[in-house]
């Protein structure tokens, strides 16, 4: 072959090759016009099966020392209009797990799986403190499973007290992925940023299809908490899901199942992550909480994880005083204040997380001294009428 014929060879070549190229994109780009899709499968049907919209799970974790206190908690959900389906106790050791065999009606779920290496998470032989903080680090386990397996988890502790029905669409119709409720006071070392957060008191997106883009939003904020909690992120052994919700382990592998329980003060990670901007967060509309007691809703959002936030105003969701502002111990509320608002609206008031009990001269165990807070609350606040012209006044 000659360099001519070479060269024609050449020259044909790139012109097929150019218009194989012209030809594919013309295809492509016309496909939605020319082509019927119907009976080409989708992708997206191969995917794991997912709650469709996540529905959300409200839930408690106790150990045994708080069991009757998250019984009342319960009740009190089934009270305002909530479903079993809905509000689920989830307990942190066997002893729990026995207690509410008594009551077959309330749906309770184990915090790690009974044959983990991290259960039971509350042992009675560990110290108080050893035990709190391994629950409410541990917790955050069992939430990243529920938002891998499509439910959004509204995380409240036991000694809540929910005063009235909000229904979770309030929150799954949102743009938020996540709701945080303000604390009054705690962790101290982060109140210069004028606002902490509560750890238990907390709503969080589940995933529809694994946590793919914005979805996996709140899955990535949980794993960072969890990340920092030191948890060694192995919730799977062998391909069994350690989750799965039965307590007949007959079938689990006999190789040693690695879940260990994390340790550590989620509030204060959780607050943390706040104060030193990891999360790279921007308020929206540049607004940001104010420094007064009654804060209002702030929302925002985190450029590290992608989720978006709103903090509840102080009205729907109290943190603070068992008795209100009453009382001139507290040195950051002016005396007007006290006089004027004492308690949250109770037409607005959804939970009430009161923090202290008064009037006692003994030392109260935790349990003793939440289930007094419960009584002290409907006492002082939860019975008072907060409108514009009657402020304190009882209702009848």
């Amino acid at each position: 072959m000659n360099s001519s014929q070479r060269m024609k060879l050449v020259t044909l070549f790139t012109v097929l090759s150019a218009y194989s190229i012209i030809l594919t994109i013309n295809m492509h780009s016309g496909l939605d016009q020319r082509t019927d899709l119907s009976d080409v499968p989708s992708t997206t049907n191969n995917l794991k099966t997912k709650v469709a919209r996540p529905t959300t799970k409200i839930v408690a974790i106790t150990d045994i020392s708080y069991a009757g206190i998250a019984l009342h908690w319960h009740r009190r959900l089934i009270e305002l209009g909530y479903s079993n389906e809905e509000a689920i106790v989830v307990a942190a050791d066997d002893a729990t797990l026995d207690y509410f065999q008594q009551h077959p009606d309330i749906k309770v779920e184990p915090l790690l799986h009974p044959q983990s290496s991290g259960w039971p998470v509350a042992n009675e032989a560990s110290r108080v403190q050893t035990r709190r903080r391994r629950i409410f680090a541990s917790r955050w386990i069992y939430v990243l499973h529920q938002l891998k397996n499509g439910y959004s988890v509204l995380l409240t502790d036991a000694d809540n007290i929910f005063v009235r029905y909000m229904n979770m669409s309030e929150m799954e119709d949102s743009p938020y992925d996540v709701f945080h409720a303000y604390c009054y006071n705690f962790p101290v070392e982060f109140l210069s940023m004028g606002f902490v957060v509560c750890g238990g008191m907390m709503w969080l997106r589940g995933s529809t299809d694994g946590g793919v883009d914005r979805d996996g939003a709140a899955l990535r904020y949980v794993e960072s908490i969890l990340k920092d909690c030191g948890w060694d992120g192995i919730d799977y052994s062998n391909g069994i899901d350690l989750f799965d919700g039965s307590f007949n382990a007959s079938h689990i592998d006999p190789a040693p199942i690695r879940s260990g329980a994390a340790f550590c003060d989620d509030q204060y990670v959780i607050n943390l992550k706040f104060f030193s901007n990891s999360l790279l967060y921007v308020w929206d509309n540049n607004t940001r909480p104010t420094h007064d007691i009654w804060k209002g809703e702030a929302s925002g959002r985190s450029y590290s994880t992608g989720h978006s936030f709103k903090i509840w105003d102080v009205d729907t969701a109290y943190r603070g005083p068992v008795e209100g502002y009453r009382s001139t111990r507290n040195d950051t509320v002016k005396n007007e204040e006290l006089i004027e608002k004492p308690c949250p609206r109770i037409d607005l008031n959804w939970v009430a997380m009161p923090y202290n009990t008064i009037g006692v001269s003994r030392r109260l165990s935790h349990a003793d001294s939440r289930i007094l807070r419960v009584k002290q609350w409907y006492e002082f606040c939860r019975n008072q009428t907060l409108n514009d012209t009657s402020f304190g006044t009882r209702v009848p």
